[in-house]
This record gives structure tokens, C-alpha cells and sequence, in this order.
């Protein structure tokens, strides 16, 4: 929006300049209104082109000069260039998937905050737990970015900026957040164990279908794998078990997902590379399929509208908690309930990627796999109290998991006014201000070893860490509300998993392991294909 209006103001600035200058000129030289006039029709339009050009060069290095000077001693890296900053550097490392070491290289070099340049924008960047907490907690001094374009795919709209997730601020994101936070609590979890337990069972009874009778022969893909799974959860959880819509039809959906996730980092890139990305069959492909989502989830949304009207709220349906939640919000409008189901689609995509991300880390680490393996065949799954009891080394793994591969990467948050940070750095309001949970979670000032994968040091639970240096769910009023969902399915599919199954990485990647961290989301690249031994026997 703030591009286009530029362009709109140079545009009238180069008409207004051009218009102007020439008439002055003229009126010196004496020149008549006739002459005037022919001399604007002959050399008008590429009068006020060329002024425009020079009116957008003069208006760009003053934006920028004014820019440079208010940050001036601002720690941070040196600029590139007067015009990029450190958008080339940043764009190569990103490319080398080494985003994130440069980040942690700019920390070391310049403190836990510090400025870096997108062309003649300052962004700040922070590791400090202080700046974050005040981020994540002080709502009235920052907000959460609401114009970030991955809430659409080349323009077709995924979840938009009105979802429970994505919106910013307000009486909408406060009344989605009362109705949709009820339905995720502990407690609530704990009325719905049963069922969930018998969801996450009749999924991996489906998924393994196919691997039981060719375990040797086939690798799996633990991403592709659990993807599907998490994917016919959520239907059980909030469309009925038998629910071709989404349930019956897993793969489907999880295929959408994917390619999702695949192209919409993807809009990230200059405009003459965006417009030929756009061009390409498989983009066309995937737009069309994110139509196709949103049109079930809108089919989803009028079945449940219907039982909703013939029986009422249930509170265990998950859907009904959507359209609860945007029943009173100030804008009625049916696309937010349809960004909440697309929203829905998404996220629980996020276990499955850190489910893979612990199996490929904890295969590789006998010690600590033969533990979860002989604690999972003892685990008493009759209640959500004593299965968390009794797996408590298999949730010190998956919290080290996320600490060391947390699922976003990096959070980003506007300052509503002008701030005055710790370090006494002033962060002017509308300013963007990123926070990094990749790096701070491997900072050997809060963590001992912090490349090593050790779940005991989770042993004491948060009693041993900082506060707000290990953020997998974030913190504050935004803090993740499928946290307990989350773990809660992860340790059934772990249970489920490996009470019937031996993972093995598939021969020659014994010891691969590598991520895909250039973008927010984080998702294995080597070590993720792996064969299903059966247990039966052991």
C-alpha cells in the first residue's frame, strides 16, 4: 500500500514539476499560450515521464539520505550500497539456505540488537530477552505485522490478515482470540484425550496400511507421512470422522499444503523475477488448488452452520468454535471464517514437520532413541495426566526438537509509537522490529553446548531457562493457543508410531541430517526418507 502510494505521489509530482517548470520557463521568455499549449501536446508525455524519473530519483536518495542519518550510529552491518543496504547480501545467504548464519554473525558482531537495510528501509533486529518480552507482552507499544505477503499465493488469497492467526490487533483479533483459546486449554485437552487418542490410532492404523506390506522396499517420507496424518486429524477433530471433505481425503489436502508452502516464500524476490515466476504452470496449478481449499472449507462451513441450527454448540468441534468466533466480530464478512479453516489447514501442518524433524534427529542418537523406545512400550496412555507422566523423557526430546528447529523461525512485530530500547536505540513508530527464535535458541549465553541435541537439559522443566530465550510458541497475549493440542498429538503419534514400528534411515543416510531454513517455517531436507521395520516379535 505505502509502494503504491509513493508511486502515485511521484506521478503527480512529475505532472505538477513538469507542468509547472515549463510554464515558468516559458512565461520568462516571453512565449505565447498557443505556443505553450502546442509545445505541452508535442513533448508533453515524455516531458512528465522524464520528470517523473527525476522526481522518483531525487524523492528516493532524500527518503534514504533522511533514513541514514536519523539511524546514524546505530550498530549494525555496513551498508552494501547507498540504495540496496544489505538486501544483496541478505539475498545470497538466503539463497545458500545461510540466511540465519548471518544473522547469528551480525549478533556476535554487533550486539543482541542492531539495525540492518532492505534498500533505504531500516529494519531492527533482536536477540535481547528484554526487547522481546516488551514485543511480545506490551500490546499497546507493538503489534503484530499485518501486511506481510505471505497471507496470499501471487495475489490468490490464503489466509488473509483476518484469520484468528493472522489478524493484528483489536476487537476482531480479541473476540476470535476468547472463543477460539477455550477450545485448546489443558483442561480441555484432557475431556477430549479419549477421542483424540482414537483419532491419531484409526490415522496411523491408515497410514501404515501401505508400508505393512512392503516395509523393505519403499522408503517413506516422514514429512509426506506425517503430513497426512496431521491432515486427517484435524478433519476427525473438526469435521467428523468419516469426512471425505478433509479426513477421507488427507492427501489431497496435505499435496495443497505442500505446495503451499513450497511457492509462497517464493514471492519474496524482485519484481521482474516475482512476474516470471508467476508465469509457471506449476504456480497457475497450486492458485487453482488454493481456490479449490477455500471452496471446502467453505462447503465445511455450511454443513456446520446447519448442525450448529438443529443442535446447537458443540463445544468439542473445533469449527463451531470458528464460527462462534466470528459471529460477533464488527465486520461479518464469510471469508474470515474461510481464512480461519485455510488458517487451520496450515498450521497443523506444523506438527507434522516438527514430527518429522524428531524422528530424523532422534534415529541417529541410539542412547537417546533406545530411552524413548523403552519409555513409549511403558507408557500409561489411560489418561492425558499419566501419559504426560509417563513420557516425560519423550517430551524433554521434543521440546529440545523445537528448540533447536523451532517451527518459526522468526517473528516480527510493528512499533505503534516511537520506542526507547535498553540499549538506548530509538525505534520510530511504524518501524518493523524482527525477533529471532532460530538464533536465540542456539546462544551459548543461555544455553550450555547449544549445537547439541540433549533433552535432559529440559529436565527442570523452565525452571533452569531465561525467560523469553526459548520461544517455540512465542509468549504473551499471542502466545500459540494449540500449544497443548500440539503436544499432546505429537506424543500419541510418537506412542503410536514406534509401539508398532522401528525407524531406520534408509542405507547410505545413516548419518544426513539437514534443514531448509530459509524461510519461517522449517522443514527437513536430508534424513527425512527413512523404512518402517515392524516391531511385532521384538
Amino acid at each position: 500500500k505505502q509502494w503504491y502510494q509513493r508511486r502515485v505521489a511521484i506521478t503527480a509530482g512529475g505532472v505538477i514539476t513538469f507542468i509547472t517548470v515549463s510554464a515558468v520557463i516559458f512565461f520568462l521568455l516571453g512565449v505565447s499560450w498557443s505556443d505553450f499549449t502546442s509545445f505541452m501536446y508535442k513533448f508533453g508525455i515524455p516531458g512528465v515521464l522524464v520528470t517523473m524519473l527525476i522526481v522518483s530519483f531525487l524523492q528516493y536518495t532524500y527518503v534514504t539520505h533522511k533514513a541514514h542519518k536519523a539511524h546514524e550510529g546505530y550498530p549494525g552491518p555496513e551498508r552494501e550500497s547507498f540504495f540496496t543496504g544489505n538486501y544483496n547480501q541478505m539475498r545470497e545467504a538466503q539463497n545458500k539456505n545461510q540466511l540465519f548464519e548471518l544473522l547469528a554473525e551480525w549478533v556476535r558482531c554487533h550486539g543482541d540488537t542492531f539495525v540492518f537495510w532492505r534498500h533505504e528501509s531500516p529494519k531492527f533486529f533482536t536477540t535481547d530477552p528484554d526487547v522481546i518480552k516488551s514485543m511480545l507482552t506490551e500490546i499497546t507499544i507493538f503489534k503484530k505485522a499485518d501486511s506481510i505477503p505471505n497471507r496470499t499465493l501471487f495475489g490468490q488469497r490464503i489466509t488473509g490478515t483476518s484469520s484468528f492467526l493472522t489478524v493484528s490487533e483489536g476487537q476482531l483479533w480479541a473476540q476470535k482470540r476468547k472463543v477460539m483459546s477455550s477450545y485448546f486449554t489443558k483442561i480441555h485437552m484432557a475431556t477430549m484425550y479419549d477421542k483424540m487418542r482414537s483419532y491419531i490410532d484409526r490415522g496411523l492404523d491408515q497410514q501404515f496400511g501401505e508400508i505393512s506390506r512392503n516395509p523393505r522396499e519403499t522408503p517413506v517420507d516422514l514429512v509426506e507421512f506425517y503430513g497426512e496424518l496431521f491432515q486427517f486429524f484435524l478433519g476427525a477433530l473438526g469435521c467428523d470422522l468419516d469426512c471425505d471433505l478433509v479426513s477421507g481425503n488427507a492427501k489431497f489436502h496435505n499435496d495443497i499444503i505442500q505446495k503451499i508452502l513450497k511457492w509462497v516464500p517464493q514471492q519474496f524476490r524482485p519484481y521482474h523475477e516475482y512476474l516470471k515466476l508467476r508465469m509457471q504452470p506449476e504456480v497457475g496449478e497450486t492458485i487453482e488448488k488454493v481456490i479449490e481449499l477455500r471452496k471446502i472449507a467453505n462447503q465445511i462451513l455450511t454443513v456446520k452452520r446447519n448442525s450448529m441450527k438443529e443442535k446447537g454448540f458443540d463445544p468439542n468441534d473445533i469449527v463451531h468454535h470458528i464460527i462462534k468466533g466470528n459471529s460477533k466480530t464488527p465486520k461479518k464478512d464469510p471469508s474470515q471464517e474461510m481464512d480461519d479453516m485455510m488458517t487451520l489447514f496450515l498450521v497443523i501442518d506444523n506438527m507434522a514437520k516438527t514430527l518429522a524433524t524428531f524422528f530424523v534427529r532422534v534415529i541417529r542418537m541410539p542412547e537417546i532413541y533406545t530411552k524413548i523406545m523403552e519409555e513409549v512400550r511403558g507408557a500409561d496412555l489411560s489418561s492425558l495426566q499419566t501419559m504426560d507422566k509417563s513420557l516425560r523423557y519423550t517430551e524433554m526430546a521434543i521440546l529440545e526438537c523445537l528448540r533447536l528447529h523451532p517451527t518459526l523461525m522468526r517473528g516480527i512485530r510493528i512499533a505503534k509509537k516511537d520506542v526507547n530500547l535498553n540499549n538506548g536505540m530509538k525505534v520510530r513508530a511504524k518501524s518493523l522490529i524482527f525477533f529471532g527464535q532460530l538464533i536465540l535458541h542456539k546462544n551459548p549465553k543461555y544455553w550450555s553446548d547449544p549445537e547439541e541435541f540433549i533433552p535432559e537439559r529440559f529436565a527442570q522443566g523452565s525452571a533452569t531457562i531465561a525467560p523469553f530465550t526459548y520461544l517455540p510458541f512465542v509468549a504473551g497475549p499471542r502466545v500459540c493457543m494449540g500449544k497443548h493440542l500440539a503436544m499432546l498429538s505429537m506424543k500419541l503419534s510418537i506412542v503410536g508410531t514406534l509401539r508398532k514400528f522401528h525407524l531406520v534411515p534408509v542405507p547410505g543416510e545413516e548419518k544426513e541430517m539437514e534443514w531448509d531454513n530459509r524461510f519461517t517455517i522449517v522443514r527437513p531436507t536430508k534424513g527425512h526418507m527413512v523404512h518402517f521395520l515392524s516391531t511385532a516379535g521384538a
